[in-house]
């Protein structure tokens, strides 16, 4: 049986980055997560906590990555946890790199984590598993069980992978909804994405490898530098009218965008899910049913809208997580 039990198919402080989140961690984030690592204090083997003794501790902490979605979830499993009275930290332990934090994991120094199904099976891990979400989080759950006795709780909806947005208006008057209407009216499209992307074996050397070659017949291909930002700005102000994007960022809300569908899943999945200490499992059986209740309700979309709420509208991430559980009926 499938380890997945439930999924449902269906100028500002934040810079969106311009690689998604597993490439980010891998390629400018590798270097500072070890140097991170290699400044934390160690203890005397004779010292160290047994996972045991640092089970017996009562107060839990979680873990966060420092970008608006992450730390908007963190801080609803900080809320959910309070609510049902298990001992935890009112603040989170943020800005750890998957390369800290899955070692901070097996220390004890945090209990909890949001973690990317592909930043886990690709980064930590170094594994392949066919691109569905099933599969990353069956091939992802498993490794992590066996090799670090860390344990996935249920996957959300959400998925923050590489994709192609426009606006509604360009998608309605084209017909363009998905990404092989893309390229079967690429004469129509102008297509922005960061100069990166081009030599990408995951941008669009990839798309294309899926796809097919429709880079020739564009209709021109507008080629920036830079933050998310500029790559939404792009597209505001009509320079071209499809963008390179992420699923979940803040901008597709904000600007009411529509994300191109890919149903040939040549985006690998990277779906968000609690992974916590098996040891603070069993000290806190009510962590998993705790946390599991809002999986459903983390879908690509409203993490997008409440990104926007912190990378746009400057709202504090601990309050948008407040809000949201309130208005969904898990906090009163």
């Amino acid at each position: 049986m499938s380890a997945l039990h439930s999924f449902d198919r269906k100028d500002t402080p934040y810079k969106a980055p311009t690689l998604s989140r597993r490439r980010v961690l891998t390629r400018a984030l590798v270097s500072a997560a070890l140097t991170a690592a290699a400044t934390l204090p160690l203890m005397p083997s004779a010292q160290a906590a047994s996972p045991q003794a640092r089970a017996a501790k009562l107060t839990l902490t979680v873990g966060a990555k420092g970008f608006p979605e992450n730390d908007i979830v963190a801080y609803m499993y900080v809320l959910l946890l309070q609510h049902a009275g298990i001992p935890v930290n009112s603040s989170l332990k943020d800005n750890l790199a998957s390369q800290v934090a899955t070692p901070a994991l097996q220390r004890g120094d945090i209990d909890i984590l949001p973690e990317y199904t592909g930043t886990g099976l690709e980064t930590i891990l170094q594994y392949k598993a066919p691109h569905n979400t099933i599969a990353y989080y069956d091939a992802v759950a498993t490794g992590y069980r066996k090799k670090y006795n860390l344990i996935w709780l249920h996957p959300y909806p959400m998925n923050d992978t590489d994709a192609f947005a426009t606006t509604q208006a360009f998608a309605k008057q084209n017909g363009i909804y998905s990404i092989p209407d893309m390229v079967s009216k690429a004469s129509k499209v102008k297509l922005i994405v960061t100069t990166e992307y081009l030599g990408r074996a995951d941008g669009l050397p990839g798309v294309q490898k899926i796809y097919g070659n429709f880079q020739s017949k564009l209709a021109d291909l507008i080629k920036v530098q830079g933050v998310g930002s500029v790559r939404y700005a792009a597209l505001t102000q009509g320079r071209g009218n499809v963008v390179e994007a992420f699923s979940t960022d803040p901008q597709i809300s904000a600007d009411h965008l529509v994300l191109l569908n890919d149903p040939k899943n040549y985006a690998p999945p990277d779906n968000l899910a609690p992974v916590v200490r098996y040891a603070a499992l069993q000290t806190y059986p009510k962590i998993r049913p705790v946390l599991n209740q809002i999986a459903a309700k983390i879908t690509t979309s409203t993490i997008s809208q409440l990104s926007a709420e912190v990378a746009i509208q400057h709202q504090d991430a601990k309050t948008v997580a407040q809000n949201f559980l309130k208005q969904q009926g898990f906090l009163k």
